[in-house]
């Protein structure tokens, strides 16, 4: 296990950093005991204190455990939350039109999965939300409501996960994209579209408005940058 000194401002959180990216390397794995603090500063080139700050933040973090008068511990369950915060560095840096095909062609796949596993209770639910919104910040709420309720009725918690984790990063899109209640009145047409197709267990036409909602947005963004 390779450590590097710390030799710069806010030692602390240089050192959460270090610690996260040998997570991510494989040096320190799920469930390993970290050195004592003693040799553990030591090995970092900083104080105590410092590291206890670091500690301090790995644990708010959902990293480390520590049990009382046995050690420090690397959390067993940390390979997911690795996973998901590489996924969301990607999202952010990806362009709206990167992320609008990403989303094209999962929720492509989400409705296929809608349409296999949803009970009809399930679907009918989708038609809960879909009026006319008369302002962006009540599109903002119909639009995550809409595509979240896809999303769960497709039973797989990657999707939903991906729609109400990530819908920050999709709502940047979403306000530049129904500025105007010209709009607003065809992202209603187009969720109904969605959900009339997946109420018929209609999986290419449910894809074909998933594939149309998605280019409509795109083409909204594009004429307004």
């Amino acid at each position: 296990m390779e450590i590097k000194p710390v030799r710069n401002d806010r030692l602390s959180d240089k050192v959460v950093n270090q610690i996260v990216n040998m997570m991510r390397e494989g040096s320190l794995k799920p469930g390993d005991k970290l050195p004592n603090e003693t040799l553990f500063a030591e090995q970092f080139g900083v104080s105590r204190g410092i590291l206890r700050e670091a500690l301090t933040q790995l644990q708010a973090q959902g990293y480390i455990r520590r049990k009382p008068k046995d050690g420090t511990y690397i959390q067993d369950n940390i390979q997911g939350k690795l996973m998901n915060e590489s996924v969301n560095e990607v999202l952010k840096k990806a362009t709206y039109s990167d992320l609008l095909d990403f989303r094209e062609t999962l929720e492509s796949k989400m409705v296929e999965r809608v349409i296999e596993r949803a009970s009809d209770e399930e679907i009918e639910e989708l038609f809960e939300g879909l009026e006319v919104a008369g302002n962006d910040e009540a599109q903002h709420t119909i639009d995550h409501y809409f595509h979240y309720k896809l999303a769960q009725a497709s039973r797989n918690i990657f999707f939903m996960n991906f729609i109400d984790t990530y819908y920050d990063l999709i709502n940047e899109i979403a306000v530049k994209g129904h500025r105007d209640q010209v709009r607003r009145n065809q992202i209603a047409e187009e969720h109904a579209a969605i959900a009339k197709a997946v109420a018929n267990r209609d999986k290419e036409a449910a894809k074909q408005a998933v594939c149309y909602h998605m280019r409509m947005v795109d083409m909204r963004v594009e004429n307004m940058e």
